[in-house]
């Protein structure tokens, strides 16, 4: 549902903002790919918790319709709920120092230096380890293999489970 990200945008950050209570954490191939086993978590939470606010919000628009002002009240305060830790499972991938670019998808950025110049590693909720990389203004759209990141050592590019 696009209306509901766009009322309910969150601002995750960037990787030149620095984290919460700290600098910018720049991570290697093999750290972003450690960290991935902790970020998934996450990300598998913040995915079925935007499928709850997506519910909520219709429950929301059709009990306002049909005049049920109580219901619509109660799913209003679950949804404010909903939203409150989808805040915290951003604020918990921030504190490991990645990015949460898409909500809706899962995609997340590491930032990285390769080659003397600041890259995202990229990794979607669904891949076994990290195998992409964009430059930090673009997007997930416009993701490229890891093979093509010149000045990144391709030791430990997909994690073994």
């Amino acid at each position: 549902m696009d209306e509901f990200a766009t009322s309910y945008e969150y601002d995750s950050g960037s990787p030149d903002k620095p984290r919460r209570g700290g600098a910018p954490r720049f991570f290697t191939l093999p750290e972003a790919n450690r960290a991935l086993v902790l970020v998934e978590r996450i990300v598998a939470d913040v995915l079925c918790e935007y499928l709850r606010l997506n519910d909520l919000q219709e429950t929301i628009e059709a009990a306002q319709e049909s005049g049920k002002y109580d219901t619509a009240r109660a799913a209003r305060d679950e949804l404010v709920e909903s939203v409150d830790r989808v805040h915290t499972h951003v604020d918990e991938l921030e504190d490991v120092g990645a990015d949460l670019k898409d909500w809706t998808l899962g995609v997340v950025d590491f930032p990285c230096i390769a080659g003397g110049r600041e890259v995202a590693l990229c990794w979607q909720a669904g891949e076994e380890g990290i195998r992409f990389w964009h430059d930090p203004d673009a997007g997930c759209a416009e993701r490229k293999p890891l093979e093509t990141l010149p000045g990144m050592p391709m030791v430990a590019s997909v994690r073994k489970s």
